[in-house]
């Protein structure tokens, strides 16, 4: 007979809710002896059929038998606490062996060894398990399969995931980089603010200023137009007292048409009619001297590098140049036929000027001389530096000298500047007196006439006004002495120069250094024309000094006359 016996162990209770040994037991023996009970289905039912339940080797219970028929032999206690153990025994009927025989192995099992008999069990115990899962399997495998999918497609996305997080990580610093870039642009762009800033202050600053002298400046000048208007009606009212008329319009007539129509050979003539008194007439009348035309112009805002120019031919002493970043002052002294000049570099800038050079251009060398002192090639920013020069002329010229400036602006662009420099003739020239005899002498002389200048100017707006203006435009601080009492227009200027060396001969034989002009004002339907002659003894004397007395008379952008007459030599 073969038989199963399981014996197992009950542990003492762990907690109150925890049933006790004996309710175990008794729960067992009640599921063996119940047919419907958990115990006697399944798979284990059959081996449950002829099962009995022993506690300590005493039987409580069999399955083929009722509570009612449990023996009694001996009452069986069940242990209230402790461990005991229950032995569970399966006996097959149908291998019941006989009593005094062998027992029967109709499985062949006793004849294998325990490894073999292990293999055997575990096998079946695999059957058993598949045997008890039944049909789920099928199931299981199937959704062990799609979970598996499910697996392989999560991991598919993480690793997607993983993929876009490093890209986005990436993009990232990135953008990390390119904040860092924008913020310092954004410094730099707020500094540069910062200073424009401060630049636009300096700015509104300079322009209040600029505007409150502006507003100065139109309030004395009101005064002056009030005083001026007042002295002219005062002047009315003394030519109105002393008989001097004016002319038919109300200007300043000339002879005849305006103008001098009795000219010879293209020439123009002063006739005896023209001038106050005979050649015995009385020439005590001497010119101002070198004061009127020294006397300083006064400058104004809006002035410009061509108007400064203009200036510094009747002065030695002012600004030639100027603009935002450099300023040019001019300071000479002539003696004779020398001078000495020194001029006066100011950078204006914020930065200094590297490279800094000055040139002298002279084209008539042979009579112009200019001798430059070394000149410090680094301008710092707000300081200024003087060149010296030595002028000497050897003959006549009829051109000034060039200035030309190159030098290097703070952020390394090459800058050049060229402007004419104030050295002309009547520098080196100084004012004759005449007598009116001698005047009129000197004007007809045939080298005279053939070296006559001529020229027809707009006058400048600044001199259509009294007419001292026009008288110091063109005195050159005293090189040309004005004459009264020679011309019958009281209005017209007759002047007398010569260079500073020269003698003259009132015999008419040396008379190479002596020029003649003749300035005269247009009124009528002349008004705001003059007309410039001069005669000299040297052709490019007439020239250079006609020219010069027309810079002064025309406009500053008009210093070309539309008419000009050159005679041929």
């Amino acid at each position: 007979m073969s038989s199963i016996v399981i014996d197992f162990e009950v542990l003492p209770e762990e907690g109150p809710s925890d049933p006790t040994a004996a309710q175990v037991c008794e729960d067992l023996k009640r599921q063996l002896q119940d047919r419907n009970s958990d115990l006697r289905r399944g798979e284990f039912g059959r081996f449950a059929e002829n099962a009995s339940l022993s506690v300590d080797g005493n039987v409580v219970a069999r399955a083929s038998e009722s509570p009612a028929e449990v023996p009694s032999a001996g009452e069986v206690v069940y242990p209230s606490s402790g461990t005991f153990e229950p032995t569970f025994t399966s006996q097959d009927h149908q291998l019941q062996p006989i009593q005094g025989a062998a027992p029967l192995d109709p499985t062949g099992w006793e004849n294998l060894s325990n490894s073999e008999l292990l293999q055997s069990i575990a096998q079946r115990e695999r059957q058993i398990v598949r045997t008890a899962i039944g049909g789920l399997g099928t199931a299981l495998e199937s959704r062990c399969a799609h979970l598996s999918q499910r697996l392989e497609v999560a991991e598919q996305d993480l690793r997607n995931e993983k993929e876009a997080g490093r890209a986005n990580k990436l993009r990232v610093e990135q953008l990390e980089l390119k904040l860092k870039d924008r913020e310092q642009l954004l410094g730099h762009a707020k500094e540069m603010w910062m200073k424009e800033n401060v630049r636009a202050s300096k700015l509104a600053d300079t322009l209040t200023a600029v505007e409150d002298k502006l507003a100065d400046q139109e309030k004395r000048l009101a005064d002056v137009s009030a005083r001026y208007a007042e002295a002219q009606q005062e002047v009315r009212q003394l030519q109105h007292l002393l008989g001097t008329g004016l002319g038919p319009e109300g200007g300043i007539a000339f002879a005849g048409d305006g103008f001098d129509r009795g000219a010879r050979n293209g020439h123009s003539k002063v006739d005896d009619s023209m001038m106050v008194g005979s050649a015995g007439g009385d020439s005590s009348m001497h010119s101002p001297q070198r004061t009127l035309g020294a006397t300083r112009v006064p400058q104004t805002e809006n002035d410009t590098n061509t108007e400064r120019f203009r200036r510094l031919c009747l002065m030695d002493d002012a600004v030639l140049y100027e603009d935002e970043l450099l300023q040019i002052g001019v300071k000479a002294e002539y003696s004779g036929l020398e001078g000495q000049v020194a001029v006066f570099y100011g950078n204006k800038g914020n930065a200094a000027l590297q490279s800094f050079v000055a040139q002298y251009l002279v084209r008539e060398e042979h009579a112009l001389k200019v001798v430059a002192s070394p000149l410090n090639q680094h301008l710092e920013a707000d300081q200024q530096i003087v060149q010296r020069l030595q002028v000497t002329m050897l003959e006549p010229f009829g051109e000034p000298p060039w200035l030309r400036l190159q030098f290097l602006l703070p952020d390394a662009s090459p800058r050049r500047i060229q402007l004419k420099f104030p050295i002309i003739l009547p520098k080196f020239m100084v004012g004759r007196q005449l007598s009116q005899q001698d005047f009129f002498r000197y004007w007809r002389q045939q080298h005279f006439v053939l070296n006559e200048v001529t020229c027809v100017v707009h006058l400048a707006e600044r001199l259509r006004g009294p007419m001292v203006n026009i008288a110091r435009s063109i005195a050159f601080g005293g090189a040309f002495r004005l004459h009264h009492g020679v011309d019958s227009n009281a209005d017209n200027f007759v002047l007398v120069s010569s260079l500073a060396d020269g003698q003259i001969d009132l015999q008419g034989k040396d008379t190479d250094a002596l020029s003649l002009m003749r300035v005269e004002v247009g009124s009528g339907r002349f008004a705001g024309k003059a007309r410039v002659v001069v005669r000299s003894s040297s052709h490019v004397v007439a020239k250079a000094l006609c020219d010069c007395l027309v810079t002064q008379l025309a406009e500053p952008q008009a210093f070309v006359p539309h008419s000009c007459s050159i005679p041929a030599r």
